[in-house]
């Protein structure tokens, strides 16, 4: 405690603006610190398609602020919290790992402050607030048929994707659950700046339709200043130290296949305002969470990358790229960064089976092409081990450039769509189902066509083509409009919004021994 303590002292927060959960994690009161004139450089961390197990960005991003904290900056990360889903199931924890990690692992990846639970409980209770309405069959006259607001849970269950709930005795009707970290509730917190303008998105954020076709705004229900009082707390960001006391803020998580993909808004300014260097991960590879920071998460354009760290593994390279003749499936990664005119730095993240010459290769293939690199042994070797990375990342942080944009409020839906697809996916097929159509249309003719478009793809192939198939075209098969989150949902191809559980999950392996968790990895 009097560590942690003494490092938000020195980064001139103030004793009365956090309180402990525990003895290791804080909650800090963000609010006077939001005019702070100071900005820091904010260095994005992005990678490639990822192998099954990840490719270490959490690891990176952490390895990267303890390097850049060792070598006399001030630097602090901004991370996502955890779900309980992937936890349990398919990936593990999400506090990096050897000696770039985060504390208290066990807490931080179970209940860690509750947020997930907040978030949880005050989308369900709106869930139970409209049913509510058709049971006493109030003035709102809900058509039952057009409810767009889904329950959620923080876990994976694929029993609960599609369900049948029964108001009355003679009304049913359907309902879907989300994960919570693919929840709207989710989205909606993450990219608030504040509670006043939580509570603007929350009003305005459409849940239902009436029997004429009228929308039903949250504001309708009269329940958000109950749903307000859930989140009061989960607004306010999650600080921890990494196992070298860099301060690391972990507060809320978006899934990037599904939502956005990036820690809030409010933890990311945060550590703006207080550090020299900000340290942010987007999630899985450059074709999701890059895209969606860029064309979703600043669409205001207020959170601009001074660096982009382009993450990489030999393991996952083998997947994907031949090593003696090209590195197309990294080079289509690299364009995305280029498409902004952003500083990038290939961060090589050390595993143990790299092979020498695959190594030589690669960086033989990227000094040739151009592209600044450094490899990264934080896992094994702490600060010391991204003690270059982070010196590289500093030199190119100074060299300032001018930002290109790929996507304008202006451009309609369609064009928005086409240009992720074509840009980011590399495809110039692709098909709209009758029903997306015939949304188009209508959003489009509506206030909100400026919107920000979210695309929803499965995150291990850069197209999305998981089947390999020939003659490939990617199907734009659903839109939704998330009123209060600002932006509206593009589902391709089939993604769940509700994992399932593999065969062999994780959960198999955790347990408590002498009242220790242990499994977790």
């Amino acid at each position: 405690m009097k560590k942690i303590a003494s490092i938000l002292e020195s980064f001139n927060i103030d004793k009365d603006d956090y309180e402990f959960y525990g003895k290791d994690i804080v909650k800090i009161d963000f609010t006077k610190y939001q005019n702070l004139k100071k900005k820091g450089n904010l260095i994005l961390i992005t990678s490639i398609n990822p192998k099954p197990s990840g490719e270490g960005k959490t690891t990176t991003a952490i390895a990267i602020t303890d390097g850049l904290n060792l070598i006399g900056k001030k630097a602090m990360i901004a991370l996502r919290e955890p779900s309980l889903g992937p936890v349990f199931g398919a990936k593990g924890t999400a506090t990096g790992g050897g000696e770039s990690e985060v504390l208290p692992v066990e807490r931080i990846n179970m209940h860690f402050t509750g947020d997930l639970h907040a978030i949880t409980s005050a989308n369900n209770l709106i869930s139970a607030v409209i049913d509510n309405e058709i049971y006493w069959g109030t003035k709102l006259n809900i058509d039952i048929n057009r409810i767009v607001w889904k329950r959620c849970m923080d876990l994976n269950d694929r029993a609960l994707r599609n369900v049948e709930v029964q108001i009355k005795k003679n009304i049913k009707r359907k309902d879907k659950f989300t994960i919570t970290a693919a929840s709207d509730m989710m989205t909606i917190l993450c990219l608030s700046k504040n509670m006043e303008d939580l509570k603007t998105r929350l009003e305005n954020t459409i849940v239902a339709y009436d029997v004429e076709g009228k929308e039903i705004f949250l504001k309708d229900l009269n329940v958000v200043g109950s749903v307000l009082a859930l989140l009061v707390d989960a607004i306010k960001p999650n600080l921890v130290l990494s196992k070298y006391n860099s301060p690391s803020l972990i507060h809320l998580g978006p899934f990037a296949n599904i939502a956005i993909g990036t820690n809030s808004i409010i933890s990311s300014q945060l550590a703006l305002k207080l550090a020299d260097y900000a340290i942010v991960e987007s999630g899985f590879g450059s074709d999701l969470g890059f895209e969606k920071f860029m064309n979703v998460v600043n669409y205001d354009k207020d959170l601009i990358p001074d660096c982009v760290v382009m993450v990489v593994t030999i393991a996952s390279l083998r997947l994907h790229d031949d090593f003696i003749n090209n590195f197309y499936h990294l080079e289509q990664h690299l364009k995305h960064v280029e498409l902004y005119n952003l500083n990038l730095v290939v961060a090589i993240n050390v595993m143990n089976g790299d092979s020498q010459e695959e190594v030589d290769l690669l960086t033989k293939w990227l000094t040739k092409n151009n592209y600044s690199f450094e490899r990264n042994n934080g896992y094994l070797e702490g600060p010391q081990g991204s003690k270059k990375l982070a010196q590289k990342i500093v030199e190119i942080c100074d060299n300032k450039k001018n930002i290109k944009w790929l996507i304008n409020k202006e451009d309609s839906l369609e064009t928005k769509i086409k240009k992720v697809i074509n840009n980011f996916y590399y495809l110039k097929d692709y098909d709209f189902s009758e029903n997306v159509l015939n949304k188009l249309k209508i959003l489009n003719n509506s206030k909100y066509a400026n919107l920000p478009i979210c695309m929803v793809k499965e995150h291990s192939k850069i197209d999305g083509n998981i089947a390999n198939l020939e003659n490939y075209k990617i199907m734009i098969r659903d839109i939704e409009l998330n009123s209060g989150a600002q932006f509206i949902l593009v589902y391709t191809n089939s993604v769940f919004s509700m994992p399932g559980l593999s065969k062999e999950a994780n959960f198999k392996d955790i347990n408590v021994d002498n009242n220790k968790i242990t499994g977790l990895k």
